[in-house]
């Protein structure tokens, strides 16, 4: 899986400095095209550096903890994200949000449509030469953390769009307490998602439910899908009624 085989390009280069894409490519018995693709994900993190034909690891990869976060529940992220994906139509206009899950969403996608986001990792994945998916990147101020844009820039970013869908994500799903988030700036960009679009989905590990965090930006009376794994607690299913 890719989020796998990208943690083990990032301990290589940080064991050798330095390796080709030759190189990677033969190591993992992948394209050239599938090992440039995995690096410019990770240069997209600060995780390491690309030159012509080669990557090196920098000296201090910056915000190290999203990809930490990346490589949990690897497995179940990319299940949600494939099933999530079947759901954008051809032609459509969807938001993705920032987060792990939704980069997985992001990784699945293979149908033409128009995607904005504000997150850098999920523009650096959908922004391939050739593609036919139409990238738009709000504006906003760059949390380190998790590399989205935040602030009033990413607010007006969703302004006057009129998405079919967005895939959401969130810190804490309670039964009780809805939605929740442990940034009021990215809470405040996820309620601006939440007017731009026709159909709001959440795509979240069953990890985040039964967690409450400090704002919540988001009701159940506002959802209309959730897409989840199979450890969801059997009385959590239950109660949840859309």
């Amino acid at each position: 899986m890719s989020g796998e085989r990208q943690e083990k390009i990032r301990l290589l280069l940080q064991e050798h400095g330095h390796l080709t894409v030759s190189e990677l490519a033969q190591r993992f018995d992948v394209s050239e095209m599938t090992v440039r693709r995995d690096l410019k994900a990770l240069a997209a993190l600060g995780l390491v550096q690309r030159e012509h034909g080669r990557a090196l690891y920098p000296q201090t990869a910056s915000d190290a903890r999203f990809f930490i976060r990346l490589g949990e529940a690897e497995r179940e992220k990319t299940a949600i994200g494939r099933l999530a994906a079947e759901l954008v139509a051809e032609g459509e206009t969807i938001i993705l949000d920032a987060g792990t899950t939704t980069l997985a969403v992001a990784q699945s996608i293979n149908k033409p449509c128009v995607v904005i986001t504000n997150s850098l990792p999920i523009a650096s994945v959908l922004a391939n030469p050739g593609e036919e998916t139409t990238v738009l990147v709000t504006g906003g101020e760059v949390r380190g953390t998790t590399h989205a844009l935040v602030g009033p820039m990413a607010r007006a970013g969703f302004a006057g769009f009129n998405a079919d869908k967005v895939f959401l994500a969130a810190t804490g799903v309670s039964i009780e307490r809805g939605l929740s988030a442990n940034n009021m700036l990215e809470s405040e960009v996820k309620q601006a998602m939440l007017v731009a679009a026709r159909e709001v989905i959440l795509v979240a590990h069953s990890e985040k439910f039964n967690q409450v965090y400090y704002h919540t930006f988001a009701q159940w009376d506002k959802i209309h899908t959730v897409i989840t794994d199979s450890g969801l607690p059997e009385e959590t299913r239950r109660n949840l009624k859309i």
